[in-house]
């Protein structure tokens, strides 16, 4: 290739003395109006939300939407919503209780602190009830938004380069992610957070630094949506620190002063999500640091390290008799002294000796991490009805004692029924960080496959770090759960190298 020639421009001519491009930043056959790109955001937009719509079956009045376990009361109660159910309980009805009535006041002392929360209020508009369905078409609306902007911004050189949303939008077609949306829990807004992360970086993708204002509005979407997804539960954090990074890297312009906006919505990012954050942790904290804690020791680190590590965390001898059993769904917790001087007395400590004692045995810890990445493998999580609940039933004690990690033996077995290859997660996540590595050694062969390898390689780290704030902050308990968003990034991460496959096929045939 000429020196001086563009990347993603090849040196030579068609048939017609057209340059070939492959990619992002390649010539135009004219620039698209701003109709014409508003017409293609509109487009996009109404397809996502069209979308999302039909998979839920909301049109048709089907009910397709995610069980309560106990967590949706976490966040509903602060709003004053009581089921319509023979016991004012959600959880556990065999299916998804839709019907909520808005009380005179807050029904628990303190609610969770969640951008889920913004959703429920904005579903109630002032009334007295509340159904689940009408939260739906909240969270269609908004996936429609986040897809509009981004594809506006990814038009700015060429509207076919708005099809780059597609890799991020398209696992929304598997009611596993999809049927979150109809419910009352903090992954639903998480996961319109993580769309509008992925969007974001796809509209990065394919425009240049020329494109100011495009860039610029990716930026904010990215910033946004991490912020978003950070602040619908404290383990998402991952998230939003890959979108900081994302947006303190990106150029903007072709002055000197292109290198302030990314940055400058980073800074911005991490202050507006910083007070929520704290608030959101510090309610975590208060709530369930006992059970955190108990989770990370009896069904984490004494598991794995086995039962002579008592002395390591503090323990004495007997505390290896609990080995495996959760805090809830499990069998009962120790009432001896020194299980609640290690887990309610000094819960910090403990958990501290807890990390401290799988960091220095790294051999456990990267089974664990890997039986985290295995458990993404089913995220349809089929122990959490999706149809319409019983209102008149009685809620039971509690869950699935495999689905939930509250028994060593049956998480097991419900790990070794995966349908899947329980490798395949983590394969994929060494081949996205791989490609990620090598692209300095032939991005210049291939731009456009670089840059979609290094968008794997994003959403490979944020869907670890997802995996490893589950595992490490909460241990086995309901672990296939609490990897769900990791299991969403996954599979974008997967999209993105097939991506990056035909994009390297293509140069090399041009």
């Amino acid at each position: 290739m000429p020196r001086g020639t563009p990347a993603g421009i090849v040196a030579g001519r068609n048939g017609q003395g057209t340059a070939v491009t492959t990619g992002a930043r390649g010539p135009r056959h004219g620039a698209p109006t701003g109709r014409g790109r508003t017409a293609v955001a509109l487009a996009a937009g109404a397809g996502a939300t069209t979308l999302v719509v039909a998979v839920l079956g909301l049109p048709a009045g089907r009910i397709l939407g995610v069980e309560d376990n106990g967590d949706g009361f976490r966040l509903f109660c602060g709003l004053g919503l009581v089921p319509r159910t023979v016991d004012r309980i959600a959880a556990w009805k065999g299916g998804v209780v839709t019907d909520f009535v808005l009380a005179p006041a807050p029904t628990c002392a303190a609610s969770a602190p969640s951008s889920a929360g913004l959703v429920l209020r904005a579903a109630v508009l002032g009334g007295r009830t509340l159904s689940l369905v009408t939260v739906a078409w909240w969270y269609a609306a908004l996936v429609g938004l986040v897809v509009a902007v981004a594809a506006w911004a990814a038009s700015a050189s060429d509207l076919r380069r708005a099809a780059v949303l597609v890799v991020p939008v398209a696992p929304l077609a598997l009611p596993a992610f999809s049927r979150f949306f109809l419910s009352t829990y903090g992954e639903p807004a998480g996961l319109v957070g993580t769309l509008a992360v992925g969007c974001g970086v796809g509209a990065l993708l394919v425009t240049g630094a020329e494109h100011r204002a495009a860039r610029t509005v990716a930026l904010v979407l990215t910033g946004l949506g991490g912020a978003v997804t950070a602040t619908a539960k404290p383990a998402f954090v991952p998230v939003l620190v890959v979108a900081v990074a994302v947006c303190a890297v990106v150029t903007v312009g072709r002055r000197r002063p292109r290198r302030l906006v990314g940055p400058a919505v980073a800074v911005v990012t991490l202050l507006g999500a910083v007070v929520p954050l704290g608030a959101a942790v510090g309610f975590q904290d208060l709530a369930y640091e006992g059970a955190n804690v108990h989770d990370v020791v009896f069904t984490l680190a004494l598991p794995e390290l086995g039962p002579g590590a008592t002395g390591e965390l503090g323990l004495p001898p007997e505390a290896a008799a609990y080995a495996g059993n959760g805090y809830f769904n499990g069998p009962p917790h120790p009432t001896a002294r020194w299980w609640s001087e290690a887990v309610v007395d000094r819960p910090d400590a403990t958990r501290a000796a807890a990390l401290t004692a799988l960091v220095d045995h790294p051999g456990a810890l990267l089974r664990a991490v890997g039986v985290g990445l295995q458990a993404t493998t089913r995220a349809d999580l089929p122990y959490l009805a999706s149809g319409p609940g019983d209102p008149a039933r009685l809620s039971p004690a509690g869950g699935d004692p495999g689905w939930s990690g509250a028994r060593g033996p049956d998480l097991r077995r419900t790990l070794a029924a995966t349908p899947r290859p329980p490798w395949l997660p983590t394969v994929l996540v060494l081949v996205a960080v791989l490609a990620t590595a090598s692209c300095p050694v032939w991005r210049r062969r291939a731009p456009a496959a670089a840059r979609w390898c290094v968008a794997a390689g994003l959403t490979a780290v944020a869907a670890v770090g997802l995996v490893v704030v589950a595992v490490l902050g909460d241990g086995w308990f309901e672990v296939f759960k609490h990897v769900w968003l990791a299991a969403y990034l996954l599979l974008v991460g997967g999209l993105c190298l097939l991506v990056a496959v035909g994009a390297a096929v293509a140069r090399s045939r041009a």
